[in-house]
């Protein structure tokens, strides 16, 4: 199990690092993108962006609803969602750089952004679907 993001949330208060995998994308590219992790502050909200271990690597996903006890979440690149608890939760992301821009995760712009992806969440999946349709077709 990798513990890097805990050891440096402990002994710093922050953990900075490119990002892996696409579960996020667009927001954020592989190998790119540069995330910076702080610790959270319960409870969180709609829209913030929670880091949680999932099979032995980091994941970050959306909340997309609060619950009483816990959240539920979706990649923005996802359709399955999750439900987590504040117990799995070992940060959240507090900014990050998206090819060169620096990003805050309070600010107005990444608020609408989300709120954008949470819309758009039917028109992904169905493009998904038509992607997969159409690669079956070609072969």
């Amino acid at each position: 199990m990798d513990y890097r993001i805990e050891k440096a949330l402990e002994e710093k208060g922050v953990y900075a690092g490119k990002t892996t995998g696409d579960s996020m994308y667009p927001m954020l590219m592989q190998g790119r993108d540069t995330v910076i992790i702080k610790k959270p502050e319960f409870p969180l909200k709609k829209f913030d962006v929670p880091v949680y271990h999932n099979d032995g690597h980091y994941t970050m996903h959306r909340i997309i609803k609060v619950r009483k006890n816990g959240y539920v979440i979706r990649g923005d690149n996802r359709i399955h969602r999750e439900f987590k608890t504040e117990d799995e939760i070992v940060g959240v992301l507090a900014a990050f750089y998206h090819n060169g821009k620096y990003v805050e995760c309070d600010d107005e712009e990444f608020l609408r952004y989300a709120k954008q992806a949470q819309r758009t969440f039917l028109v992904r999946v169905a493009r998904r679907a038509a992607q997969k349709v159409k690669a079956k077709i070609k072969k």
